[in-house]
């Protein structure tokens, strides 16, 4: 359960930076907050997968789905810090999701044709500091690097270099400068 909280706290905290306010605020607040709520939610259904009342999760995924419109399905690995500023519409179908993630509504992470097997192969790989845009589309075996963003309405089919930004539909990358 330590580790729940501690991961919980690490949602948590970059909310709070995100949101200008001091970080430590009491962890129970993130269960009353529409922005901070999905996320403990997803997390807890993690934990209790491991639990001797595992048959809970997929009902507790399952209410995330239905009531803030965010799929978080069971293979994702979500490191701490994610944020979703407006969930609704999302879908973080990916191997994995890095540190300190921003994700705003509509986004959609996953493979480019149907894996109901949620095959990680087949999956993007989210690094750490990364902001998706409203409505970003990323699919496939590919790569958004480290403090990477993605752009509004951004369709990703190919890598994103760490600290580069992509663009369009297909995206174009943007190096940094």
């Amino acid at each position: 359960m330590s580790n729940l909280s501690s991961t919980l706290r690490g949602d948590f905290d970059h909310y709070l930076r995100l949101a200008q306010r001091p970080e430590g605020a009491p962890l129970w607040r993130m269960f009353v907050n529409p922005r901070s709520l999905p996320v403990a939610l997803i997390r807890c259904a993690r934990a209790l997968e491991q639990g001797p009342v595992s048959l809970l999760a997929p009902l507790l995924r399952l209410l995330v789905l239905w009531w803030f419109r965010v799929e978080a399905p069971k293979g994702v690995d979500i490191a701490p810090g994610l944020v979703l500023p407006h969930p609704g519409g999302i879908v973080l179908g990916s191997a994995r999701i890095g540190a300190n993630v921003i994700i705003f509504q509509n986004v959609t992470l996953g493979a480019r044709s149907y894996d109901g097997a949620f095959d990680l192969s087949t999956r993007p790989v989210i690094e750490d500091d990364v902001v998706l845009g409203t409505g970003a589309v990323i699919l496939g075996p590919v790569t958004v690097g480290k403090g990477a963003q993605v752009a509004a309405n951004s369709l990703v089919l190919c890598d994103v270099p760490p600290g580069a930004t992509a663009i369009g539909v297909p995206c174009e990358i943007r190096e940094r400068k």
